[in-house]
């Protein structure tokens, strides 16, 4: 089986969690969940859940040889909703709604390879034909048009691809291994986000990644390749591009915004930490990821570059998605528990609310509120 963006993903940040520190963990405030917090909104959230309880966290890494399935979630304001043929392996990487309808870009895997997936309303529309291994990472609707982000194996590395209206519109190659990660559409233009290797090796293996930005196909790169960098998020605000994502620099995991090119280091103390996505509400950036302290994955919220912890450090967690709306901030993720099972989590305005029962591992990768 040919690997996939997200598993790849995944196993990174796994392995980040084991890097040594020695900074001291700041605990956030308690907070009180209120009830009517989501009342006349509706939060939609999406992500995977592995079918068998006894397996720790840990055997995600033999997953496949031990034979444990995904099966993709969709959450509407904490309640599981029903994705047709989600009893295959499979998972939910981006959800948005819009004019009545709800889309969810993910994947499944009947047999050997994955298939790239868009559930619209919880009916299944399958992208590409099972051949070859493919799969979505982000979704964005522009007026009427759905445009979906993914890859597909070429036998050598992914071509990106995006999907306009379940026709590719734009495709991606290189003779590099590339991967792309998040979707933006702006005046008509096609923004994505990702990385490429520059076709140098650097120290610990790593291929010295180039974090990039593709609009309507002609790349700008954010990094110079002399060392490993990755894009994860795009967001276009008052003609700005907003990028969020990492750079590895001397074997240490920083957080970067990048804003129209320019970087920004959103950590400052000294701790390795990653950024996953980011967005703009009023002029104010939010991004979420995590920091390493003290040995332990601390979920993170950063607000025009201020951080705060969201969870204290006790157990493993890391944010995946934020989003604000009427003022606002919903941020979603996973954090683990005293039995080493990880539970998908939803936060808003800093207050925990577990989408799973933490009886399984589950993982909430993206939200939407409307």
């Amino acid at each position: 089986m040919k690997p996939s963006f997200t598993k790849c993903q995944y196993q990174l940040a796994l392995l980040v969690t084991i890097i040594t520190l020695l900074s001291a963990c700041k605990t956030n405030k308690a907070v009180v969940i209120d009830e009517n917090n989501t009342k006349n909104t509706n939060v939609y959230v999406v992500g995977y859940e592995y079918n068998d309880s006894k397996f720790e966290s840990y055997i995600e890494e033999i997953a496949d040889d031990v034979g444990m399935k995904h099966i993709a979630k969709l959450w509407k304001n904490g309640k599981s909703i029903p994705l047709e043929k989600s009893e295959l392996y499979a998972d939910a990487n981006a959800v948005i709604a819009k004019n009545n309808a709800v889309y969810v870009a993910g994947t499944i895997r009947p047999k050997e390879d994955y298939i790239a997936t868009l559930w619209k309303n919880g009916k299944i529309q399958k992208l590409t034909n099972g051949i070859e291994t493919a799969i979505t990472n982000d979704i964005f609707i522009d007026k009427k048009d759905v445009y979906i982000l993914g890859g597909q194996y070429n036998n050598v590395n992914y071509d990106i691809n995006v999907w306009k209206n379940e026709k590719i519109v734009s495709t991606l190659k290189s003779t590099n291994w590339i991967s792309a990660h998040s979707l933006f559409i702006h005046n008509k233009n096609i923004y994505v986000c990702g990385y490429e290797e520059s076709g140098t090796k650097s120290e610990h293996f790593r291929n010295n990644n180039v974090a990039k930005i593709w609009k309507n196909g002609k790349e700008k790169s954010l990094t110079n390749g002399t060392t490993d960098a990755y894009a994860l998020s795009i967001y276009i605000d008052n003609n700005k591009e907003y990028v969020a994502g990492y750079e590895i620099i001397n074997n240490k995991y920083i957080p970067r915004l990048w804003v129209n090119g320019s970087e920004q280091n959103l950590s400052y103390g000294g701790n390795n930490a990653i950024a996953k996505a980011v967005f703009v509400h009023n002029g104010t950036t939010y991004v979420v990821g995590y920091e390493i302290i003290n040995y332990v994955g601390v979920a993170k919220l950063w607000i025009n570059g201020k951080g705060e912890n969201l969870t204290l450090g006790k157990y493993n967690a890391t944010t995946t998605d934020v989003f604000v709306h009427n003022n606002k901030v919903y941020v979603v993720g996973y954090e683990n528990n005293k039995n080493d099972r990880y539970v998908a989590k939803l936060w808003i305005d800093g207050a925990p609310i577990n989408l799973t029962d933490g009886t399984k591992n589950s993982y909430a990768n993206a939200i939407f509120v409307e």
